[in-house]
């Protein structure tokens, strides 16, 4: 089995990415660190997934401190509320 392909797009600072993830089908959400700034995270949501190319699409949603990035990545992925 191969390894699925990541896609990033939406953020407005940074160009739309790929990277190479992990064998098993990718969650609903993630959290990314920001390359250019230490301790802020963008938060990704899953929009699409071709289970036979082995591809992932998420869409940015929010960028912050990842205490407050991950309750609105929840939110937007339909999760319910962290209690």
């Amino acid at each position: 089995m191969g390894h699925w392909v990541y896609e990033f797009s939406g953020c407005p600072e940074l160009e739309d990415q790929q990277h190479l993830g992990q064998e098993a089908i990718p969650g609903h959400g993630i959290l990314r660190p920001r390359p250019e700034s230490p301790g802020v995270v963008d938060g990704y949501v899953r929009y699409g997934l071709d289970e036979v190319m082995m591809v992932a699409r998420f869409r940015w949603v929010a960028r912050g401190d990842p205490s407050s990035v991950m309750p609105a990545v929840m939110r937007a992925a339909g999760a319910p509320p962290l209690s």
